[in-house]
């Protein structure tokens, strides 16, 4: 991979390139799961408002989350490449690796929660609820790792 990591550090529009797409993923995938959290925690079994509406609105942004994440993974994978010695040793990288390990597990067992909440089930409103707390807290966090890797490179 050294070709690739000679191209992309000669060339400003390939790395700025491929560092906007990675942005831009981050975006669109946390900005949908943010907006879906906000609105998952103004959800209450006393609210009145039309509960398996909104569960089924929410569960049209999975599709967004995970792509945006596919996005994030694919232009991460040419950044990696770019300077593989360095982020392979970076405790940093791995850490910021983890937080998006974590934020796929919320994302599962928000869906299980999900589930259980169409199918009648109170009792999964606090893991809901939880889910897009540790949402919320994961993806500010996530973003945060990445600035900081950006100084390493």
């Amino acid at each position: 991979m050294a070709w690739w990591a000679h191209l992309y550090a000669d060339s400003k529009a390939l790395s700025s390139g491929v560092n906007f797409v990675h942005l831009a993923g981050i975006l669109v995938a946390g900005g949908f799961a943010i907006v879906t959290d906000r609105a998952s925690l103004l959800l209450s079994p006393e609210s009145g408002t039309d509960i398996l509406r909104e569960l089924e609105r929410g569960r049209g942004v999975h599709a967004w989350v995970l792509g945006g994440l596919a996005v994030v993974a694919a232009s991460g994978v040419l950044q990696l490449f770019s300077d593989l010695h360095t982020y392979l040793t970076s405790v940093l990288f791995w850490a910021k690796m983890g937080l998006i390990a974590l934020l796929l597990v919320n994302g599962w067992v928000r869906m299980r929660a999900e589930r259980g909440l169409e199918a009648g089930g109170t009792a999964d409103w606090k893991r809901f609820r939880l889910t897009s707390v540790v949402s919320l807290v994961l993806w500010f966090t996530v973003l945060l790792a990445g600035v900081f890797l950006t100084t390493i490179s």
